[in-house]
């Protein structure tokens, strides 16, 4: 082993900062050490990823995303010393410049591979947690207008009904897919995945309990997961007169199905949220909405924010499956910026005696 410096000291001194590295970051029984290639040290963090049964699987498909579109080009060719505090810093600068989120999800990962290094005691600290803080942009959520509502809703009646338009007409699911979505402030994977079972329109009001969601599993295609995004977000949803309509209409069109049967598919295959955010960008197209940054999560903000607004962030987070008004806040309730009558007659009351 050897060090180079600008003086036998620092030299010195160089040489014993290495040594001292290495001897508490030797190999280790999966054949791993601290002059492994990051990319090796990423497989098997990958590989551990895969045997944890408390992550769902759309979760872990996920990461792994973000380490080989994100990290692993910038960082696979460096050993797992290499990819220092500094190294680290100026890879989440650049990546920064492209998008927040972008930045956010590759230092998550990058933490999550790194910290893993450091249980196999591959490393002494996780450098990750040395970086700057990365400060979030201000985010105002926004809820869908009136009349945006009624443009999106007349297109999605209107999709391929042109007339003298050649092939299948289309059977109107993404037209209630919208209708429910709105009627129940309810995620694209927890529509898609509601049930005959999971819906009750005898009940006053009607309600359906958000048990699932739809995910796409790299390798194993499209199905129906037993719970929603978390496992916290099991509920029970009251449906208003519009949304219920819409129900009953895809009850009468299974009606020979078996009560595990979903409202919306194809051939009773769950339906890909990745082509119904295709179609609704089509619509959106037709709706002159083309551009506005507009997806199907805004009918969960809308929902959110009429809620909030009318009945407080608490009921807006009870229907959302939300665990905390905060997220609620942050995220999907629409700033209430009408002028209300009531604070100006309290301050009424500091008015000088007459």
């Amino acid at each position: 082993m050897t060090a180079t410096a600008s003086s036998r000291g620092a030299a010195a001194s160089a040489l014993k900062v290495d040594l001292a590295q290495r001897i508490h970051t030797g190999d280790t029984t999966d054949s791993l050490s601290a002059g492994s290639p990051f990319s090796l040290l990423a497989e098997a963090w990958l590989e551990d990823l895969y045997l944890d049964v408390d992550r769902a699987d759309s979760t872990k498909d996920n990461y792994e995303r973000v380490l080989r579109g994100m990290v692993l080009p910038s960082l696979e060719n460096f050993t797992i010393r290499e990819v220092t505090v500094g190294r680290i810093e100026r890879f989440l600068k650049v990546q920064r410049k492209r998008s927040y989120a972008r930045a956010k999800h590759s230092r998550t990962i990058l933490s999550m591979v790194l910290g893993f290094a450091v249980r196999r005691e591959l490393i002494a600290r996780n450098p990750v947690k040395e970086t700057s803080r990365m400060r979030k942009p201000k985010h105002i959520p926004k809820a869908l207008t009136p009349e945006q509502i009624a443009a999106i809703r007349a297109a999605a009646r209107a999709w391929h009904n042109e007339e003298g338009r050649m092939g299948p007409k289309p059977d109107g699911q993404i037209r209630d897919i919208i209708e429910v979505m709105l009627g129940t402030a309810t995620r694209i994977g927890e529509t898609l995945a509601l049930r005959k079972c999971d819906v009750d329109m005898t009940a006053d009001p009607p309600r359906v309990n958000v048990s699932g969601t739809v995910i796409v599993r790299k390798g194993g295609g499209v199905y129906r997961q037993e719970h929603p995004k978390t496992h916290e977000s099991n509920r029970i949803v009251p449906v208003p007169t519009f949304a219920a309509e819409v129900i009953r209409h895809r009850l009468a069109l299974t009606s020979g199905e078996e009560a595990e049967h979903l409202l919306f598919s194809r051939n009773g295959t769950p339906l890909r949220p990745h082509n119904v955010r295709r179609t609704f960008r089509e619509t959106l197209k037709m709706a002159g909405l083309e551009g506005m940054e507009i997806t199907p999560h805004a009918f969960r903000r809308t929902g959110a924010t009429l809620l909030a607004n009318e009945l407080g962030l608490q009921a807006a987070a009870d229907i959302l499956g939300h665990t905390s008004t905060s997220t609620t806040k942050a995220h999907y309730a629409e700033p209430d910026r009408t002028v209300k009558r009531e604070p100006a007659t309290v301050l009424q009351r500091l008015a000088p005696p007459s």
